[in-house]
């Protein structure tokens, strides 16, 4: 199948890779379907293409490359939302901003988006804990693990 983006142009997807979000993304409740895209060879950084509207992607990232002691809690009905399993079928993702000044780069780690990579189910989850920031900074963790771009 191919879509349009606005970033990579028109790609050829897999519809089986399209990940089908029922609540949609915070503030983007009405796109439901998703891809992911590989940012760069060896990137620890993905785009969460929208296959439907091309100039809407997000940057995620795998938040346990930057923070390894990061906790993901999810209530029984996130668990019956993915219609998950096993824990074990779940990808993590946070959202990154990447402003003018990339040093500045932060990720979401209050709201981030699970996979149930099973079933191609996604959900924005919002961690209620207190202990993670929607805007934690990357930079620091990027020089304290030595991850490059």
């Amino acid at each position: 199948m191919k879509i349009a983006t606005s970033r990579f142009g028109e790609i050829e997807i897999n519809e089986d890779s399209i990940v089908s979000m029922p609540d949609g993304m915070l503030g983007f409740g009405d796109i439901k379907e998703y891809v992911l895209i590989q940012h760069n060879e060896g990137s620890p950084f993905l785009w969460y293409q929208a296959v439907h509207e091309p100039n809407l992607a997000f940057v995620i990232v795998d938040p346990f490359t930057f923070f390894p002691d990061y906790e993901v809690q999810l209530t029984k009905a996130d668990l019956d939302a993915l219609k998950c399993e096993k824990l074990t079928d779940l990808a993590v993702f946070a959202v990154v901003v990447i402003p003018e000044n990339p040093e500045n780069m932060t990720a979401n780690l209050r709201g981030p988006i699970v996979i149930n990579t099973e079933n191609h189910i996604g959900r924005q989850v919002v961690l209620t804990n207190g202990r993670y920031l929607p805007n934690q900074p990357i930079i620091p963790a990027l020089k304290q693990h030595k991850i490059q771009e």
